[in-house]
């Protein structure tokens, strides 16, 4: 005869469930697994960070070098003319001096000058103003427009050129009798004045501020105008090759004897990496920095030979 009483007490046996012993360990077991896959998410974030910041900071650092190695080759072009020092017209030539004021064209009309550079300031460039400028060179190259102007600003600089005659004019006065060229071939281009430096970007990441690389061009009214154009570069240095030596903007008693320049470009992270440490020391021509903080930076450099 079957005991249902005895069927019915090992029943109730097996559905006791876990002790309070083995719901201990199954918990302790699962924090464990937990803070793994914690672990696991926290370095694959901070792999994906430092990732991002490298590829960010090369991609910037190798836009930036291109864009002042492409107008430092351009430097000193004026449409072909040979006879630079005699171009005229109704806006005519300005004086080269080691100066950008912001209220008149000037700065733009200093074409003996293709290329000057300050070294660690801005003194003088009063179209650079202090809550702009942060640190470095500032580099300035001028050339005219590798294209031929499609349309005339009516405050524009541009420059009408053979290879023996020159003109400089605003586009209002095109027309005039005093910016006509008799050689032929001619061609009428922009006039371009560019000022490379370090600025602050007005932004922060965790409470530090992000340097940027600015430029001074020439607006369609003919003036000065400031204009952030890459995030994260922190320091700019350039050296100038004059007698088969290369040395800072400072020692330049000519500047029609410079042959090359050489620039360094110190690129950073915009924002810092949690557990790295920037200990490096980086130097820049005559310049030596040494930031030690947990920023991501990387040194480029390039030497441009410039148009005789």
């Amino acid at each position: 005869m079957i005991n249902l009483q005895n069927i019915n007490a090992k029943i109730l046996h097996r559905q006791r469930g876990f002790s309070m012993v083995e719901l201990l360990v199954a918990m302790a077991l699962a924090l464990f697994l937990m803070a793994g896959l914690i672990e696991i998410l926290l370095s694959g974030k901070e792999s994906f960070t430092s990732a991002s910041n490298l590829s960010r900071l090369q991609e910037n650092g190798r836009i930036a070098t291109s864009m002042i190695v492409r107008d430092l080759k351009r430097a000193g072009y004026m449409g072909g003319n040979s006879d630079i020092p005699n171009i005229f017209g109704s806006a005519g030539q300005a004086a080269a001096t080691i100066s950008c004021a912001p209220g008149n064209n000037s700065w733009g009309r200093m074409i003996t000058q293709r290329i000057v550079g300050l070294n660690d300031t801005n003194a003088g460039y009063a179209c650079i103003p202090n809550s702009d400028y942060l640190r470095g060179d500032i580099l300035t190259v001028r050339y005219a427009s590798p294209w031929i102007s499609g349309a005339f600003g009516a405050n524009q600089l541009h420059l009408r050129s053979s290879i023996f005659e020159g003109k400089i004019f605003l586009g209002v006065d095109e027309a005039l009798a005093a910016n006509l060229v008799l050689d032929q071939p001619q061609s009428v281009h922009d006039l371009n004045a560019l000022a490379y430096f370090v600025g602050n970007s007005g932004r922060s990441c965790s409470g530090l501020p992000v340097p940027s690389l600015f430029r001074v061009r020439l607006a369609d009214n003919g003036l000065p105008l400031v204009e952030e154009l890459l995030p994260g570069i922190e320091h700019f240095q350039v050296q100038y090759g004059v007698g088969g030596q290369y040395i800072d903007a400072d020692a330049v008693a000519d500047w029609n004897q410079v042959v090359t320049a050489r620039f360094w470009l110190l690129v950073r992270s915009e924002c810092p990496e949690t557990g790295f440490a920037d200990a490096r020391t980086y130097t820049l021509g005559d310049i030596v920095y040494i930031p030690n903080d947990s920023f991501r930076r990387q040194l480029y450099s390039s030497v441009v030979m410039l148009r005789n």
